[in-house]
């Protein structure tokens, strides 16, 4: 697969993810992968501090690299429904942290 087409699809994963979170909550769209941990532990996702976000970001970094280093379409379709996967639990924690406040 083309680079241009995984660079679209990537961003058009991570922006409807974004809107689909909380568009009123811009100024906060730092911490948008800490849903991803939300989805498992909550109170950890709220109070894990740096290394617990920095924690997460590397999960999503590591996903970036092989997404964009793999090398057939199958490989590419794969990691693409690994980040849908990743990005739909990240909503659903997000969710979860702001009506439970």
């Amino acid at each position: 697969m083309r680079l241009r087409y995984k660079i679209i699809a990537y961003v058009a994963a991570w922006a409807i993810a974004l809107l689909l979170t909380a568009p009123g909550l811009w100024p906060l769209a730092w911490m948008f992968p800490l849903g991803l941990l939300a989805v498992f532990d909550r109170h950890l996702a709220n109070a894990g501090g740096w290394g617990v976000l920095t924690g997460v970001y590397v999960i999503y970094i590591v996903h970036a690299f092989f997404y964009f280093c793999s090398k057939t379409t199958m490989q590419t379709a794969i990691l693409f429904g690994a980040l849908v996967v990743l990005l739909t639990c990240n909503v659903v924690g997000c969710h979860d942290m702001i009506h439970s406040h």
